[in-house]
């Protein structure tokens, strides 16, 4: 079900004390928070932040303490042939180690001697390391930090949806602006013309003017109104696209009502000069898709690592204290003998290392390519940063141009009409005059537009159009 949007929706974006005139003009400001709380696609750029916290709470799992325990046990024909039980907790560190303590009761008629427990079972603690191959970064140390790079990953791309998204509703909202004041300049030609004709039908009558003045003057009436339909067409299309952007708080679209108007101030560019090499170096730091492909580097070199990390030989070390489970009773006869202990070493180490090898170029080159796609992505940002400056200067200067063009019209339709009202002049010419007026007008607005959604532009290339306008938006 699509909603109107009506003066409550918009009273809570505009301030409470808003009077009734106030809360019928859309503002970018209510609009940009209405996008920003309810739009659907900003609600999709909020999950990639939860999904990235998801990917680093789940690679954060790896370290979490297990508890482990097995239980078996065998009879047949009368005879205990054995029970064992073992049971005990192991935590893993960042730095590598496994620490480990457990409680083993093993018994039987067919127990392996060297697996024989005391009566009240053997307590066990101790810690495992690997020296050489995964001293430095394992597996999982490296899951880990590959998470923390695409929770980052996933910010960045977050900041570039919003900027796509708050592109495309700012260029909207500046259509619907621009419409809006074309259909007001049709408006009021319209009214100037119907003015016009009704003063020529008078000096017909009084015998002033001949006839065919009349026709002319109608015809006049008949191109502005056929004007009128066209800018009210265009005004009311662009309103629909607007709408496009606009949802409630539980995602149900509205529509902009015929009571909404636009705030025509947002259509004025900012002032001041644009310091080009700030921005830039501020996109080269902060871009959304320079910090993704940050990220890609950043997991690539852990794999890196990871990969020169199987070239050691693989020594993992073991050292547990035992003692006997008496111990916990306080059973008698039961002392701790700090020489019980049971140590362990393990050796491997593949002879070629050809798989370690190809694996680790492989990581190398892939590695040097994501640089180098880096490197290209900066230099194409620094273009585009470029091309939109030009873009936002020569604009400036056109808008400059064209007001000064429609101040002159003016003074020559002014002029014009002076003429034809002491008789020197012809219908034709004023009405050619406020022809080339009314063109210039229209290309005003849309020039004034261009140049603002040129700024929106140049931000969006830099990668900043999501805080500028997030800053802008606050009370």
């Amino acid at each position: 079900m699509i909603r109107s949007i009506v003066l409550p929706l918009l009273a809570l974006a505009l301030p409470a004390s808003a009077q009734l005139d106030t809360i019928q003009v859309l503002t970018r400001k209510a609009l940009v928070q209405l996008v920003t709380d309810n739009h659907p696609a900003v609600r999709q750029a909020l999950l990639r932040n939860e999904m990235g916290e998801a990917t680093v709470r789940s690679a954060r799992g790896a370290f979490d303490p297990k508890a482990v325990a097995g239980y078996s046990e065998k009879t047949f024909e009368g005879k205990d042939y054995y029970s064992l039980l073992d049971a005990g907790l192991k935590v893993p560190t960042w730095f590598g180690a496994e620490l480990f303590g457990g409680f083993q009761n093993n018994s039987g008629i067919y127990v392996n001697d060297a697996d024989i427990t005391p009566d009240a079972g053997l307590l066990k603690a101790g810690v495992s390391v690997s020296v050489g191959q995964g001293l430095f970064i394992d597996k999982r140390r490296a899951d880990l930090r590959k998470a923390q790079a695409f929770q980052d990953m996933a910010e960045a791309e977050r900041l570039r949806l919003l900027n796509d998204i708050y592109y495309t509703v700012l260029s909207d909202h500046l259509e619907w602006i621009a419409s809006f004041q074309r259909l007001g300049i049709a408006r009021s030609a319209v009214e100037q013309a119907n003015i016009r004709l009704t003063g020529i039908r008078g000096s017909f009558r009084g015998g002033d003017r001949p006839a065919i003045d009349t026709l002319e003057a109608l015809l006049q009436v008949q191109d502005r109104i056929m004007r009128l339909r066209d800018a009210e067409v265009d005004y009311r299309n662009a309103s629909l696209m607007l709408s496009n952007h606009l949802w409630d708080d539980v995602l149900r679209p509205l529509e902009i009502g015929p009571s909404v108007v636009p705030d025509t101030t947002d259509l004025r560019a900012p002032d001041g000069l644009i310091d080009l090499n700030t921005l830039t170096e501020q996109a080269m730091q902060e871009h959304p898709k320079l910090l993704e492909l940050q990220g890609k580097l950043e997991q690539l070199e852990v794999e890196r690592r990871l990969r020169s990390e199987f070239l050691k030989p693989q020594l993992d070390l073991s050292y547990s204290l035992l003692a006997n489970g008496g111990l916990v009773n306080n059973e008698a006869g039961v002392t701790y003998d700090a020489a019980d202990r049971m140590l362990g070493v393990g050796f491997s180490m593949p002879l070629f290392l050809r798989k370690e090898r190809g694996e680790l170029t492989l990581a190398t080159l892939r590695r040097t390519e994501a640089e180098l796609g880096i490197d290209r992505e900066r230099q194409q940002i620094r273009t585009t940063i470029g091309r939109s400056n030009n873009d936002v200067a020569l604009l400036d200067q056109q808008v400059s141009l064209s007001r000064d063009m429609v101040t002159n019209y003016g003074t020559l339709l002014n002029g014009e009409n002076r003429r034809f009202q002491a008789g020197e002049s012809s219908l034709f010419l004023v009405n050619q005059r406020e022809v080339a007026l009314l063109d210039n007008q229209l290309k005003l607005v849309d020039l004034i537009a261009k140049l603002r959604k040129a700024h929106f532009a140049l931000d969006k290339e830099a990668g900043i159009l999501w805080r500028t306008i997030t800053a802008a938006s606050q009370p």
